[in-house]
């Protein structure tokens, strides 16, 4: 009986602590702040359905799962234009229309550009603008960690080349 409090103990601190970086994660993939939430619930379920062999790194683990699981949510997405209705009937009084129209547009012009990137490129610079530490990104992208600081800066010059064309 003790085991299954010791279990559910060390689920709640992982949980605690990566929660919001596989949100955000999500949420900057698929662009859909709502559903990014049960997609976050669903890496942690399947965390407690099918835990790692090795759980040295669950950070690293989870954000795996996390990128698997929002592309394959991209990829099941079928209706386009009824993400882009939720957006424009999205009304808050504290932000003004036009402030929406730009925001919206900024971001269209931000998924442009990663979606013109490599995607191990995109992944990088998605996941360390998530909060993932190198090692964490080292795992997810299954590059060397030493690597992980040149790979974010070359991603960086590489989305900023990109993003200057398009403006």
């Amino acid at each position: 009986m003790w085991e299954v409090f010791k279990i559910l103990d060390s689920f709640k601190d992982i949980f605690e602590k990566y929660y919001f970086k596989i949100y955000r994660q999500i949420a900057l993939i698929i662009n859909d702040y709502d559903k990014a939430q049960d997609i976050a619930q669903e890496v942690f379920i399947k965390l407690i359905k099918n835990p790692p062999h090795d759980d040295e790194n669950i950070g690293g683990w989870l954000s795996k799962v996390a990128i698997h699981q929002a592309l394959n949510f991209i990829r099941s997405e079928k209706n386009l234009k009824s993400r882009e209705l939720k957006v424009s009937q999205f009304n808050d009084d504290l932000i003004s229309p036009e402030d929406i129209a730009i925001e919206k547009i900024e971001i269209d012009k931000v998924r442009k550009v990663l979606s013109k990137m490599d995607r191990r490129d995109m992944l990088c610079l998605v996941l360390k603008h998530s909060g993932y530490n190198y090692e964490e990104i080292s795992i997810s992208l299954g590059i060397k960690k030493s690597s992980v600081g040149t790979t974010v800066a070359r991603a960086h010059r590489k989305f900023k080349e990109l993003y200057v064309k398009e403006v």
